[in-house]
């Protein structure tokens, strides 16, 4: 038993056709895409102009930004260190009036 080398070409013919069926409907929604992504594109061109102007001032003015946050940062640090020293020096005070206060009692209580 054999199979017919005829059937075979027909077989692989009807695969050929839609396997080109499949391509030509691929290509077709690929070039609809490429002419919506072009009209989008035509129909903002003002918009991404104007934008494409403006990116310059928006890097210059993020770069400032970025500056001021570093300046900012630096500076909320020292103030936590200069609080952190003063915390340190109202309860060393406020233990040495404590301390005070206990002795006081001591003197006038007896």
């Amino acid at each position: 038993m054999y199979i017919d080398l005829n059937i075979v070409y027909l077989i692989l013919a009807i695969l050929a056709v839609m396997a080109l069926v499949y391509l030509i409907f691929t290509l077709n929604n690929f070039n609809k895409f490429i002419k919506n992504s072009n009209e989008l594109i035509l129909s903002n061109k003002n918009s991404i102009d104007s934008s494409l102007k403006k990116l310059p001032d928006v890097i210059d003015n993020f770069n400032h930004v970025s500056e001021n946050m570093k300046d900012v940062t630096e500076l909320a640090t020292d103030v936590t260190a200069d609080f952190i020293v003063s915390k340190e020096c109202m309860k060393t005070n406020i233990e040495a009036f404590a301390e005070i206060l206990s002795i006081l009692k001591g003197v006038f209580i007896k």
